[in-house]
């Protein structure tokens, strides 16, 4: 599923033509998908005007008029479609075959009509889902739902992060970084490519790793986290950026996908394994 710089790159892609914009219909044909009474719902939404578009851990954010925030979670197959009204297309998330032609079509599950244009969740494989939660709320949820520190805020110092892993000193080092309850948004590719930055081997119990490793690892996050970002995130299983453009940080890896490639810092020959039933990709040289 996109982690979090692909989601954040959708959110600011959805910032900008969203906001301000009137809700003024709303078609929800699978209700499974929507996680709350669907006239609840229905009745907090439509009318409403947009607010901001944002992201917390994996999750794109919509504030609206009637102090809700609308949750969308993509999960492993949802793809965020925004049609103008002149119809032009900007298509966020995993590529679906079709799934951009006849909108609404089979995979269109929920259809948010604005004065504006139209925001079609499609999904795929029906994993994705729809929440809300009142607006002065939404901290005390994502606490309750157990989300962890964002990578990236100015709260994440190395303090915090070294108390996370004194509090997870006997666990392997991956597995807990990509534990949404311990640090937010960080899955498969950053987790490689944090460790990679450190020179950690991703089976690594915590408890071994050094203060210089520590700090090391704390800045990686920090590092590949800022540059995802900045290069709209990594085309990987497909996933597009509301634009409907890949992300462009694919030559920046060093460490995921690059299984029987020299490393780009030793040249040995790097290795993939299956650790936590996640492939995992690290160099044995120079990762320790």
């Amino acid at each position: 599923m996109p982690e979090l710089p692909e989601v954040e790159t959708i959110a600011r892609e959805l910032q900008a033509v969203m906001p301000t914009s009137r809700i003024i219909g709303l078609e929800i044909r699978l209700p499974k998908m929507i996680k709350l009474p669907v006239n609840r719902f229905r009745r907090n939404v439509v009318g409403a005007t947009v607010g901001r578009v944002h992201r917390r851990a994996k999750l794109l954010l919509i504030d609206i008029s009637t102090g809700q925030t609308i949750i969308i979670h993509l999960k492993m197959s949802g793809q965020l479609i925004w049609r103008s009204v002149t119809g032009r297309l900007r298509v966020g998330g995993h590529p679906i075959p079709g799934g951009t032609e006849a909108l609404p079509n089979a995979y269109s599950h929920v259809i948010v009509a604005t004065n504006r244009g139209t925001l079609f969740f499609n999904d795929q494989r029906q994993f994705g889902f729809v929440k809300m939660i009142p607006t002065a709320s939404l901290e005390h949820w994502l606490e309750d739902e157990g989300y962890g520190p964002e990578p990236l805020s100015d709260e994440f110092t190395l303090d915090v992060f070294e108390e996370i892993l004194r509090r997870h000193r006997v666990k392997r080092i991956k597995p807990t970084l990509m534990d949404q309850t311990v640090i937010a948004g960080i899955g498969n590719i950053y987790a490689d490519e944090a460790l990679f930055y450190a020179k950690i081997r991703p089976t690594r119990r915590i408890h071994t790793l050094r203060p210089d490793e520590r700090k090391n690892l704390w800045k990686g996050i920090r590092h590949v986290m800022t540059l995802a970002i900045k290069y709209k995130g990594t085309t990987a299983d497909a996933y597009r950026t509301a634009n409907g453009q890949p992300g462009g940080m694919l030559p920046f890896l060093r460490a995921y996908g690059r299984d029987g490639l020299p490393c780009k810092r030793c040249g040995t020959i790097m290795k993939k394994i299956t650790l936590a039933g996640r492939g995992t990709h690290y160099c044995p040289g120079c990762q320790q």
